[in-house]
């Protein structure tokens, strides 16, 4: 728990380590609001080229908005399409 404005500097000793998370797949850890308890492990993105793709079309968007307005519409469809492929979903893992 946060207990200062600075909670590094104001740290006495090494910091909390978390154990029990896989060390062989990505996993994230979610904890309560109030309290911060670990709470859930959720399963990490697997490692895409989407997210790559989608911040080049966002960029090509708004560099091209810069000099004309169609830009927003003809740039739309590239972001929608990398957007479409970043969050479609996957298939389950298989717990092995």
């Amino acid at each position: 728990m946060v207990a200062a404005r600075e909670p590094l500097w104001q740290q006495a000793g090494e910091l909390p380590v978390m154990s029990g998370l896989k060390v062989d797949e990505r996993e994230l850890l979610l904890t309560t609001v109030v309290r911060a308890v670990p709470d859930v492990r959720e399963p990490g993105a697997e490692p895409s080229l989407w997210p790559f793709w989608a911040a080049m079309a966002v960029t090509i968007l708004f560099v091209g908005t810069v000099f004309s307005p169609w830009a927003l519409y003809w740039g739309s469809v590239p972001v929608a399409i990398a957007l479409i492929g970043w969050f479609w979903p996957r298939s389950a893992r298989r717990d092995a």
